[in-house]
């Protein structure tokens, strides 16, 4: 029978070492690969089922009637006049560069306006009845500071 010690230098047994040191290695980032796998698995699995009850909130929400805002104009208002006097009343007349009349609505465009100033346009031309199709809204920096350059597309609610 043969040592360990004597079998340890044999040329071939050091080979066969070397061998199943490699496979030892080789097996354990296996393992360690299937226990993240597993992780991401089942991660993803809670991430699906979170996001499946959002989609199904968000369905919810969107079944639920519109509540009916009360308008403070008429229906027969034209939009252009809302605009105007909006843009007026808050002080934005000099800070107006472009109003127009188009067959999707109407097309103003704003500059320099600071974004409270926005917020106040916005939800005064909401409760004209005039809502938001489209919006460009661009960051620039005047005199030192960041104002905002705006671009709307607006029409009847």
């Amino acid at each position: 029978m043969i040592s360990f010690s004597e079998l340890r230098e044999m040329p071939e047994s050091r080979r066969a070492f070397g061998f199943i040191a490699l496979a030892v290695v080789i097996w354990a980032a296996g393992l360690i690969l299937l226990f993240m796998a597993s992780g991401v698995g089942s991660s993803l699995g809670t991430n699906m089922e979170s996001g499946d009850r959002i989609i199904n909130a968000a369905t919810v929400y969107r079944a639920y009637p519109r509540a009916e805002q009360p308008q403070t104009q008429a229906l027969g208002e034209d939009p252009m006049t809302v605009v105007t006097e909006v843009v007026n009343t808050l002080g934005f007349s000099d800070r107006m560069r472009d109003l127009q009349m188009g067959p999707s609505g109407v097309s103003v465009q704003l500059e320099r306006l600071y974004g409270n100033e926005l917020g106040d346009f916005l939800s005064t031309m909401e409760s004209r009845g005039l809502a938001i199709r489209t919006a460009e809204i661009r960051v620039l920096p005047v005199d030192g500071e960041r104002r905002l350059a705006v671009s709307l597309q607006m029409g009847r609610n």
